[in-house]
């Protein structure tokens, strides 16, 4: 279950772009300055959380970039690249961002459980995937229900039907109940590992529950 966790800063910020025009012999010579950035990578993520909550993805993302060329080690922004990379599909872009992050934040379990969300989309790695979410749940017991879910997708794609259900039907119980729906994704994920299971039953009661929670 992908988790996102920031704090939302308004400040104006702008970015100043002079020319300056010179003539020679009755010819003019355009000479563009473009002057050094007076923003700083926080601003940048600001300006860069703004464009998001209006729906504009793209300079959004360029934010965030901008931010890191300002700081290279800058956490937010690398969180903020990550989180919003996935959501748009880049994910190699994602997977680039949560690494490093990881690198600053060794013990964070979220990011873990982020960037094993970036392996299960893309297919690949997945065994990683399996080693980043039991890390995950030891760092972060407070999230394990999240954790679990996250889990459970793994096992199922390792093949795991029988390992996925365990997790996963945890998952479901220990989830939120205002949470409905982050407990309808993780019923649709415990439907899936019944079918891949071969109970039908299950499966469908499943599927039910599932339905009944997005109403």
């Amino acid at each position: 279950m992908k988790r996102q966790q920031r704090s939302i800063l308004l400040p104006w910020a702008a970015i100043f772009l002079t020319a300056s025009a010179f003539f020679f012999s009755g010819c003019s010579l355009p000479r563009i300055i473009v002057l050094h950035d007076p923003l700083t990578a926080e601003e940048h993520d600001n300006l860069g959380r703004i464009y998001e909550s209006q729906g504009k993805l793209e300079p959004a993302l360029e934010q965030y970039r901008e931010a890191l060329r300002q700081d290279k080690k800058h956490l937010p922004s690398l969180l903020l690249l990550g989180d919003l990379s996935y959501r748009t599909g880049e994910y190699s872009e994602a997977e680039s961002a949560y690494t490093k992050a990881l690198k600053l934040d060794a013990n964070n379990g979220d990011i873990r459980n982020n960037l094993a969300w970036v392996y299960i989309r893309k297919e690949k790695d997945l065994d990683k995937a399996k080693d980043l979410i039991t890390e995950a749940l030891t760092l972060n017991p407070l999230h394990r229900p999240y954790y679990l879910d996250t889990l459970g997708v793994v096992l199922l794609k390792l093949g795991n039907a029988a390992g996925a259900i365990t997790a996963l039907k945890e998952s479901v119980d220990t989830l939120p109940k205002d949470k409905t729906d982050l407990l309808a994704e993780a019923r649709g994920h415990l439907a899936d590992a019944y079918k891949a299971a071969g109970d039908e039953a299950k499966y469908r009661e499943a599927v039910q529950r599932q339905k009944e929670l997005q109403k």
